[in-house]
């Protein structure tokens, strides 16, 4: 059983794209998300609780600075959000920027979400 989609076929038993207005609000979502980011990567959060909301291949990047970070010590300081921006590129996609600090380092946050199967999916994330 296969459900016709534009020009692009999805299976009956592939991720189902979901619109934005059934999706939560993004930008709150973007900035929790992204703060919990920031947690993992400095060692302080388990990237496994992120595994609904993140792409397998990008959760094995965290799970990896994660490690890092648990096993050379974790400096102290202020770690948070400082601004977030989110840019709705079509209905269930947006793209969302973040200003972050990490061990007192200021730094930057490119995320891609994609709703999915009723929730948002971090799908692409670049940190700067």
């Amino acid at each position: 059983m296969r459900a016709q989609q534009g020009a692009a076929e999805i299976g009956f038993f592939d991720r189902q794209p979901t619109s934005t207005a059934d999706l939560s609000p993004a930008l709150p979502w973007a900035a929790h998300l992204s703060r919990s980011i920031i947690e993992v990567m400095e060692g302080s959060r388990d990237p496994q609780q992120l595994t609904r909301w993140v792409a397998p291949d990008i959760l094995t990047r965290l799970a990896r600075r994660n490690a890092l970070s648990r096993r050379f010590g974790t400096a102290t300081g202020a770690t948070g959000v400082r601004t977030v921006r989110a840019c709705h590129v079509r209905d269930g996609i947006v793209e969302v920027t973040a200003v972050v600090v990490i061990r007192n380092q200021v730094r930057a946050l490119a995320l891609r979400l994609e709703g999915l199967d009723g929730r948002w999916l971090l799908t692409v994330l670049e940190v700067g």
